[in-house]
Parts: structure tokens; C-alpha cells; sequence
């Protein structure tokens, strides 16, 4: 395709079709009002006509832009504030699942705790349990090593022998039966 040169900016420019003068919409719209300027004089009664016109034409044009834009900008408050408004009551729902779900966590730690503590407790209680059976257990060591020293004495002073079960027993025991014996 064959380059042209823009009469009116002097760039050089491929045209779209073999009609095309101008290298953009700009060049060609400078170049008419350029035209319409010298052709039409500034102080005659047509031209003063048409400026009047094209002023009226303006403010026509600018009052229809300016209710356009009005409306524009309304129409799009009120979509941005629905969609503001939307995204809210979303958000308030999600945080209200979540607080929810935080709540019962919670409740779940209490309750985990509280278990927690109860189980402390009876394991508090049945280490006292057992200290005192192990206490007692000692006591009845030592109640029954009394008991059957006062068994070799009392067979000791009868001048008698112990019967075989309870030999067998001491000697489990590893109790001495002799007196004068440890």
C-alpha cells in the first residue's frame, strides 16, 4: 500500500482507503474549520446567523451532556452504594459465622478445660489414695512383724514349737522362728 503525507501535520501515514486525505480525525476537522473560517466572514450577517445558532446548538449540546452525566452519575452511586450495601450485609454475615464458630471453640475449650481440671483433681485424689494405702501397707508390715515377734515369745515362754503353717509363713517372710536368732 502506497504512504501519503498529511497536508495538515506533514506526517506520513498509510491510508485505510484511497479516499482518506488526513492521517487522523484531528488533522481533517482543523483543516475544515481552517476552511469554513476563511469562506464565511467574521462580521456578516450569516455568519453571525450560524455563530448564534451554533451557540444555541452549544448549550443545548452541553445541557443534554450535563443531564446525561447527571444521570450517569447518580446511576452509578446508586449501583456502587447497592453493591457497597451488598458486599456489607456479606461481610456482617461472614463475621457473624465466624463469631459464631469462635464462640463455640470457645465453649469447647471451657468444657476441655474444665475436664481437664477434673481430671487434675481425681488425679490429685488418687495419688492421696495412694500415698495412704502405701502408708498403711508399711504400718501393717510393721503391725505384723510385732505380732509375730510377740507369737516366738509367747511360744518362746510355752515352751512350745509353732505350728507348720505358721513356720512355713515366717520362713516366706524370712522371719527366724529360734529366738536368739535375727
Amino acid at each position: 500500500m502506497t504512504t501519503r503525507i498529511c497536508p495538515e501535520c506533514n506526517t506520513t501515514f498509510t491510508p485505510s482507503s484511497t479516499r482518506q486525505l488526513f492521517c487522523r480525525p484531528a488533522c481533517a476537522h482543523r483543516q475544515r474549520q481552517r476552511n469554513y473560517r476563511h469562506t464565511t466572514p467574521a462580521g456578516s450577517p450569516a455568519a453571525s446567523n450560524r455563530n448564534d445558532q451554533s451557540a444555541a446548538d452549544n448549550r443545548e449540546a452541553m445541557a443534554a451532556l450535563t443531564a446525561l452525566y447527571e444521570a450517569t452519575i447518580r446511576n452509578l452511586r446508586s449501583t456502587h452504594q447497592r453493591q457497597l450495601t451488598r458486599i456489607t450485609q456479606s461481610f456482617e454475615s461472614q463475621l457473624a459465622a465466624a463469631h459464631e464458630k469462635l464462640n463455640v471453640s470457645a465453649q469447647a475449650v471451657s468444657r476441655t478445660q474444665s475436664k481437664a481440671d477434673e481430671l487434675q483433681r481425681s488425679m490429685q485424689h488418687l495419688h492421696l489414695e495412694n500415698e495412704q494405702r502405701r502408708l498403711s501397707q508399711i504400718q501393717a508390715v510393721k503391725d505384723m512383724r510385732h505380732l509375730a515377734a510377740q507369737v516366738l515369745v509367747l511360744h518362746s515362754d510355752a515352751n512350745t514349737r509353732l505350728d507348720q503353717s505358721t513356720a512355713v509363713l515366717f520362713e516366706r517372710r524370712g522371719w527366724n522362728t529360734e529366738m536368739g536368732r535375727s
